[in-house]
């Protein structure tokens, strides 16, 4: 019994170089899906998707928020919301005293 284990081990050990494996290529059948929750000051999201059907949400709660989605497929569902937090872009104005 030690001897056919240790032969079958010697055996899958020398085939090692012989046997190959690929990485996993991109979906294009069937649903794909995006959740994207990001909080923090500045927040980017960039989602690409080649799917059949391509589902999107993404959320980003910040002072400046960024957002892009690509979809080419059958069905393309996206939404993005968009919560801005903190001092406005725009600058205070100077007030002018009451005289």
């Amino acid at each position: 019994m030690k001897t056919t284990t240790l032969a079958l081990g010697v055996a899958l050990l020398a085939s090692t170089p012989f046997a190959f494996g690929s990485t996993p290529g991109e979906r294009t059948h069937g649903p794909c899906f995006n959740v994207s929750i990001q909080n923090d000051r500045t927040n980017e999201s960039t989602v690409r998707q080649n799917c059949d059907m391509n589902f999107s949400r993404t959320v980003q709660a910040g002072q400046y928020n960024r957002a892009e989605t690509i979809q080419s497929g059958i069905v393309n569902d996206n939404k993005v919301r968009q919560h801005q937090y903190g001092r406005s872009r725009i600058p205070d104005r100077p007030r002018s005293e009451p005289q």
